[in-house]
């Protein structure tokens, strides 16, 4: 706890000379979040945390917001509704109404998550 408390308090002196900086005419734009989780130790011990992946295909995207509401438009219709599996070549989403429709990977133009 200690630790986190000096390490905290170096933070803490860092953000403050940056701020000085900044007023004696350094324009600087830096932002952090101050949590518990703060890992500041300098043994090199730890392991970084992965950046997020932005989705390199369709089926990538709709995996990532299954659970999730979705509007999928295709040539022929726009589907609204949550979209709960993603397989080789087709979605599925369950609509408002309670029916369930398939949706071929290869005729959706546009992915849209929803409220």
């Amino acid at each position: 706890m200690a630790d986190q408390t000096l390490r905290r308090a170096l933070l803490m002196n860092l953000l403050n000379q940056l701020n000085q900086q900044q007023q004696s005419g350094l324009n600087l734009d830096l932002s952090f979040l101050l949590d518990g989780s703060l890992n500041l130790s300098r043994s090199g011990s730890t392991t970084p945390t992965p950046t997020p992946t932005t989705p390199t295909s369709i089926s990538e995207l709709l995996e990532s917001l299954v659970g999730q509401q979705v509007q999928l438009t295709t040539p022929f219709d726009t589907i609204t509704g949550t979209l709960i599996a993603v397989r080789s070549d087709y979605v599925v989403v369950v609509e408002n109404s309670g029916d369930q429709v398939l949706v071929k990977l290869d005729k959706i133009e546009l992915v849209t998550e929803t409220q």
